[in-house]
C-alpha cells in the first residue's frame, strides 16, 4: 500500500498559483517551509532543519532541530524522516526556483530517492518534475504545454517515447546533448520506457509573472 509524504521547502513561490496539495499521510516542513505550510493552510506532523532561513525556531512538540554544520540539506533530512515512515511518494513544494544551487541539490535529490525505491515530484507554479529509473511509465497529459526528458546519468539506453509530438522508438538520450526538450504530448497520455539510465521528466510553462511567497 503506497504512503504518501508532502514536504514544503523554503523557495520563493506564487502563493496562489501552487497546485492543490494532495491527500497525505504525512505533511512535513523543511526549515523555512514552515511558511508555506502555513500560508496554504497545511497543519505539519512535524518541522525538520537547522531553522536558519526561518531566523528562529519553532514552537511545538513535532519540531526536530539540527546544527547547521550537517551534509543533508533541510529538505534531504524531511525525505529521510519521511522515507523512515514508510513513505514511498514524496511530493515536495518550494523547492524549486529561489537559489540555483538548491534547485540542483534538490534534482540530485531525486536520484537519491529513485534509487531507494521512492518517488520524488518536484512541483510549482510551472512545473512538474520527476525522475524515472529504468522501466516504464505512463504520463497523462496536464495543464503544461511543454514536456521534457533530460538524462541524468551519461546515457540512457533504449528510449522509446510514445503519445507526443516527437517520439522516440529505441532511442539514446545523452548527459551532454538536451535533445528531449520542449516536447509536447499529443495524445491522453505519454508512454516512456528506458531500458537503463535515470530520466528526468518535466512538465513545464512559461512563466507569466514573478513573485514571492
Amino acid at each position: 500500500m503506497s504512503t504518501t509524504a508532502v514536504i514544503f521547502g523554503g523557495a520563493p513561490v506564487i502563493l496562489d498559483q501552487q497546485p492543490p496539495v494532495p491527500k497525505a499521510d504525512w505533511y512535513l516542513c523543511a526549515d523555512a517551509g514552515v511558511r508555506l505550510a502555513e500560508a496554504m493552510g497545511i497543519t505539519p506532523h512535524r518541522m525538520i532543519g537547522d531553522f536558519d532561513s526561518l531566523g528562529q525556531v519553532p514552537e511545538g512538540e513535532y519540531v526536530t532541530v539540527y546544527s547547521p554544520e550537517k551534509d543533508d540539506t533541510d529538505l534531504m533530512l524531511a525525505a529521510k524522516f519521511a522515507m523512515a515512515q514508510g513513505c514511498d511518494t514524496l511530493w515536495f513544494y518550494g523547492a524549486l526556483g529561489g537559489r540555483l544551487d538548491h534547485t540542483v541539490a534538490n534534482l540530485q535529490m531525486l536520484r537519491f530517492l529513485a534509487a531507494h525505491r521512492v518517488q520524488g515530484i518536484l512541483v510549482d507554479e510551472n512545473h512538474w518534475v520527476t525522475l524515472q529509473r529504468g522501466g516504464t511509465a505512463r504520463y497523462p497529459k496536464r495543464a503544461y504545454p511543454y514536456f521534457s526528458l533530460f538524462s541524468m546519468t551519461e546515457t540512457c539506453e533504449d528510449v522509446t517515447l510514445r503519445g507526443t509530438a516527437y517520439p522516440l522508438e529505441h532511442g539514446r538520450l545523452c548527459g551532454t546533448f538536451p535533445l528531449g526538450v520542449s516536447n509536447q504530448i499529443l495524445e491522453e497520455e505519454a508512454v516512456v520506457t528506458v531500458g537503463s539510465g535515470e530520466l528526468l521528466v518535466i512538465y513545464a510553462r512559461d512563466a507569466k509573472a514573478c513573485g514571492l511567497l
